[in-house]
């Protein structure tokens, strides 16, 4: 993998994996969340009933609006998992047989733009 990176110049600035790593760090998220939710509904103070999951839903429709239920935040976990997977698998895929230079260089498209043609000290001025 570090091969890759190396071939490819700085493999972050390859468009498929950012939005990967953005799939990545968004399911730690949403899983932490329900983790702590899960956890903290599970173990009371002493002298209080643990909470359902209807608890947790009504508090969820109070605070902001929308609760996305018991079965659809493992739903979610499994959407987020499966398209960082793909994302990263694409990542790859477009590398070397779509891509040949270093990716720095493919955001170079940014900078040729109609709007940048004709700034001092630019691309084109």
């Amino acid at each position: 993998m570090s091969n890759t990176g190396y071939n490819y110049g700085n493999f972050h600035y390859n468009p498929a994996h950012m939005i990967a790593v953005s799939f990545f760090f968004t399911n730690a998220l949403a899983l932490a969340l329900h983790g702590a939710l899960i956890l903290s509904a599970a173990n009371p103070e002493k002298g209080k009933e643990m909470r359902t999951p209807e608890h947790e839903d009504t508090f969820f429709r109070d605070f902001i609006g929308y609760s996305v239920g018991t079965l659809g935040i493992h739903r979610l976990g499994l959407l987020l998992a499966l398209n960082a997977g793909f994302w990263s698998a694409v990542c790859i895929v477009i590398s070397g047989t779509i891509w040949f230079e270093q990716w720095v260089t493919w955001w170079d498209w940014w900078l040729q733009l109609p709007w940048w043609a004709n700034i001092p000290g630019g691309v084109n001025g």
